[in-house]
């Protein structure tokens, strides 16, 4: 296990938040949406985001996300395959509907998650595991989203935060989050790593922490992407997939 049992209960709580709430989400979502089946599809959103979770799992504990010396590196496929089954469900008419049923502040506020995430890199930089430039105490500011989500969310459902605010924070949080993202990589061992002081940053590739690249991170990019299409002004009719 990379890091100790405080990383793990961190970044577990992260995941295991994300897996409930986007699985509630929707099946609410789905209910105002008029699905046949909104449960179901929630039930099955759920048990799919948790086979994803264990099989990173299981693949960080056989060491193949390891090899350092693999072209391409091996670890950053998980994240990408993330994305791109994102990117496929997207276009589909039910996402679409879901993307109108959806409230506005909802993938906004789910990204306080993001907290538990540096505070997990933090922790792990005091457990001599991570370089200081992954954390906030170096270059990783992504802990500003996760503060300010909740209130983002607040205001946007209260009505004192407009769209315009909603996308310029948006495009924010995706400038930081890819910051943070580039950093990471970059520190790692392999063909993405630069000349940085200090460890490379091998736990990435370890449990609990490879949750954060095939889980974390790609679902806060997509609740991004979501938040500034809704924000659009066809963002309520919903005629374009992301």
């Amino acid at each position: 296990m990379a890091g100790s049992l405080y990383v793990a209960a961190l970044l577990t709580g992260a995941a295991t938040s994300v897996v409930v709430f986007i699985s509630i989400g929707l099946a609410l979502a789905g209910r105002r949406a008029g699905l046949a089946r909104p449960r179901t599809l929630a039930v099955l959103v759920a048990a799919g985001l948790v086979a994803w979770l264990g099989a990173s799992m299981a693949l960080a504990e056989s060491g193949l996300l390891e090899v350092w010396s693999a072209v391409p590196p091996r670890w950053p496929l998980l994240p990408l395959t993330a994305l791109a089954t994102f990117a496929l469900l997207s276009r589909t008419q039910t996402f679409r509907r879901l993307l109108r049923a959806v409230p506005l502040w909802q993938p906004v506020a789910l990204q306080t998650f993001r907290v538990a995430v540096e505070l997990a890199f933090w922790r792990l930089h005091a457990e001599g595991l991570a370089p200081a430039q992954v954390t906030f105490e170096g270059r990783n500011f992504d802990a500003l989203v996760g503060l300010t989500a909740p209130i983002m969310a607040l205001g946007i459902a209260a009505g004192w935060v407009g769209p315009r605010v909603t996308i310029v924070w948006n495009i924010c949080g995706l400038v930081l989050l890819l910051n943070a993202i580039g950093t990471v990589a970059s520190s790692a061992p392999g063909m993405l790593h630069l000349d940085w002081p200090g460890e490379s940053f091998t736990a990435i590739a370890g449990w609990p922490v490879v949750w954060v690249p095939a889980l974390l991170a790609p679902t806060a990019i997509v609740l991004h992407l979501v938040s500034i299409r809704q924000s659009l002004p066809c963002g309520e009719n919903g005629d374009a997939a992301l």
